[in-house]
């Protein structure tokens, strides 16, 4: 292993993500069977915003899934990926009135975050009374752990997205008197515990949303993402729910709804880390140890911002990769490539190859890190494929020839 891992360093450079597409369609085949398994029409959506390398982009339209998207340079990059208007979901709290024309050209699943967007509609209807128009509505949700506290992510007492209960009346009431028709309910909530009672939540109140306001037309239930999943195998996730467990949580809730089984709409998911995360590993070398104050620090060419989210304390696993016997064992902190004290990979790790040269190879580092590094310090590093007769360049690391690039 550490002869093609050098022999890769040596061609593309330190660091660089080792891509594995096969974990990818797995886990996409995987999640939609859990839900064909329950229910016949179901739509799985992935998330761009979690990794949009565009090896990836290119297996979720051979497969068949959709296009989630949040921004107009997502709906842009989808359209250029082939991906046609009907098969991307609109989503994200700023779509300005050009965006919205665009995505209703297309087809798309939209769904409206406030009444600003709202009122966009109406005024595009306004102005192409002939043009059919269909969205959906984001509804703001209330999730609860068993004692009652808020699971809404990052312990916030309220979900900052969609539609209240009092804004909601008001936008049905607009876009009905305007023969806007509303196709879809979204109720993506973001949470810190990830359980199916929160999905089983959201399926409810969409269900309820529906009988309240009679909504005869939905066509779509958008149960959003944030789901567990796609851990690297050194990871133990025995204990967090499985796909089956989120498909059988919220079909359960669903098709026991009469609304539901009138209707028949399909059931759409928006998965991003749940299918990608195990996808892509990150090979750092070392550069240096250093003691300071009898603590030793291993420095290593990637950054935090490479590896693992920089908010998060948990220490992804890695893999020593030498061609050395191994050392003495040593309790050190991994340090990045930044001058930022907060650059720490991982705090307080065992470690028995430490020389300079010497690989470590993080795993599960396919979710968010290839989106949001920054041109900070460092270039955007290469992605390789292992193949059976070496490996494959997905993407040359990056110089500053593109930095000036995207400067200009």
């Amino acid at each position: 292993m550490f002869n093609t891992i050098k022999n890769i360093a040596n061609e593309v450079g330190t660091p660089f993500y080792i891509a594995h597409p096969s974990r990818f369609k797995d886990n996409i085949k995987n999640f939609r069977q859990a839900f064909l398994s329950q229910y016949d029409r179901f739509i799985l959506s992935y998330s761009f915003k979690t990794n949009y390398t565009p090896f990836l982009l290119e297996i979720v339209k051979e497969l068949g899934a959709y296009a989630e998207v949040v921004s107009e340079i997502e709906y842009d990059l989808a359209l250029l990926m082939g991906f046609q208007g009907e098969h991307i979901v609109l989503n994200g709290p700023i779509k300005d009135e050009p965006l919205l024309r665009k995505a209703i050209i297309n087809g798309s699943i939209i769904h409206l975050d406030c009444m600003y967007e709202v009122d966009s509609v109406l005024k595009i209807k306004e102005e192409s009374p002939n043009q059919p128009i269909r969205v959906g509505l984001r509804i703001n949700m209330e999730i609860n752990t068993e004692n009652g506290a808020s699971a809404v992510q990052g312990g916030l007492k309220e979900s900052r997205f969609g539609f209240t209960a009092k804004a909601l009346k008001d936008a049905i009431s607009k876009l009905k008197s305007a023969d806007i028709e509303i196709i879809s309910l979204h109720g993506h909530t973001s949470s810190t515990n990830r359980v199916v009672d929160n999905y089983k939540i959201i399926a409810s109140r969409l269900m309820e949303v529906i009988s309240i306001h009679q909504l005869n037309h939905i066509k779509y239930i958008d149960l959003g993402g944030g789901f567990f999943g796609a851990a690297p195998k050194e990871v133990d996730i025995s204990k967090k729910p499985t796909y089956q467990d989120y498909a059988q949580g919220i079909c359960n809730v669903l098709l026991s709804n009469s609304d539901f089984q009138k209707l028949r709409p399909y059931i759409v998911i928006e998965p991003g880390a749940s299918v990608v995360t195990n996808v892509f590993d990150i090979a750092t070398q070392i550069y240096q140890r250093k003691q300071i104050n009898n603590k030793d620090f291993i420095i290593v060419d990637a950054s935090i911002y490479q590896v693992r989210p920089p908010a998060g304390k948990v220490n992804y696993p890695f893999e020593e990769c030498s061609p050395n016997e191994a050392q003495n064992e040593i309790t050190v902190d991994i340090v990045g490539s930044t001058c930022m004290e907060v650059d720490r990979i991982s705090e307080q790790v065992k470690l028995s190859h430490y020389q300079k040269g010497d690989f470590l190879i993080y795993k599960g580092s396919g979710a968010y890190q290839n989106n949001l590094t920054p041109f900070f310090i460092n270039p955007r590093c290469a992605i390789v494929e292992l193949t059976p007769d070496g490996y494959k360049i997905i993407r040359k690391r990056q110089d500053a020839k593109h930095l000036l690039d995207l400067l200009q």
